[in-house]
């Protein structure tokens, strides 16, 4: 019996400390994983502090120039922080201009004519350094209150992703149409027709326009490149006339004088609205218009 009772509880005694063991392990397991757990949320919560600090410290300035119809748009990325920063871009496009009319339609996008590479891009910027873009546009619109969004493409911060664009920027910004003529200004020819000066700007000067429904003569004096530059006409809707050269008998830096006679057929037209001239010249390093100016040659109203 006694050897019965013996053999009974050394298994008994076994039987607890395998419990013992196992209770241990359990334990030791459990800390583990918790620390494990706690080591991954403290990483997830470095490095979405990490991200908020990048985005803060690329500050961002932006700014909108209106100058003789044209309008520039300069913004910048600011690196205000000590280290570098790269900023990542899913293409060669690194950023957009979306101009906007007062009724929210779209009358600019920057990329509508470009062509980019499509592939992931980085740029580096330094501590304190800026990434910089700026782009003219001639704004061959109505005159009245715009708005310009300028932002910046980025997807990635230091190879992290972005989940919104928070570069971003929106002006306003307003294109001056010609201040009415007063009647001080105005002057009657031999023909009765009403004559205004325009034109004060780099490239024309002493602009008048006479003549009404469609039939007009433009006198004036010029000082662009070679002695050439261009005019047309539009409603507001449509080009009533397209883009037509005008030579003068001197370049800039001279001002030459200059007349010529714009002809609209009468079923051409509007029934309504602002009938505009446009002189302009080309930019001799890529032919784009500049100094551009906007001359009202008739206001035209149904008549019921």
């Amino acid at each position: 019996m006694k050897n019965v009772s013996a053999g009974i509880l050394g298994l008994a005694l076994l039987f607890a400390a395998g419990c013992s063991n196992q209770s241990e392990v359990k334990q030791a397991e459990g800390e583990e994983s918790g620390e494990a757990a706690s080591e991954e949320i403290t990483e997830d919560q470095q490095t979405e502090i990490d991200m908020e600090g990048l985005i803060e410290q690329m500050v961002m300035d932006a700014e909108v120039v209106v100058d003789s119809g044209e309008v520039s748009f300069q913004f910048s990325l600011k690196n205000t922080g000590e280290d570098p920063v790269i900023l990542g871009f899913t293409s060669s496009q690194k950023y957009e201009i979306q101009v906007k009319d007062k009724e929210g339609e779209v009358v600019y996008t920057y990329s509508a004519d470009q062509m980019f590479a499509q592939g992931l891009t980085t740029e580096e910027v330094e501590a304190g350094a800026l990434l910089e873009a700026s782009e003219t546009w001639p704004a061959d619109i109505e005159p009245g209150d715009y708005e310009a969004t300028m932002t910046f493409l980025v997807d990635t911060i230091n190879d992290q992703p972005l989940d919104a664009n928070p570069f971003e920027v929106t002006q306003s910004f307003t294109l001056e149409g010609k201040d009415a003529v007063t009647e001080e200004e105005a002057k009657t020819d031999e023909t009765g027709l009403k004559e205004a000066e325009y034109g004060k700007g780099e490239a024309f000067r002493k602009v008048t326009v006479s003549g009404e429904k469609g039939s007009y003569v433009v006198k004036g004096e010029a000082r662009v490149f070679e002695g050439s530059f261009l005019y047309s006409v539009e409603d507001g809707h449509h080009v009533q006339v397209s883009p037509t050269p005008v030579q003068v008998e001197e370049g800039a830096p001279s001002w030459s004088p200059f007349e010529f006679n714009i002809s609209i057929p009468e079923e051409d037209m509007p029934d309504y609205g602002m009938v505009t001239l446009i002189l302009f010249e080309e930019s001799s390093e890529d032919g784009r218009p500049i100094h551009l100016n906007y001359i009202p040659l008739e206001q035209v109203q149904t008549t019921e």
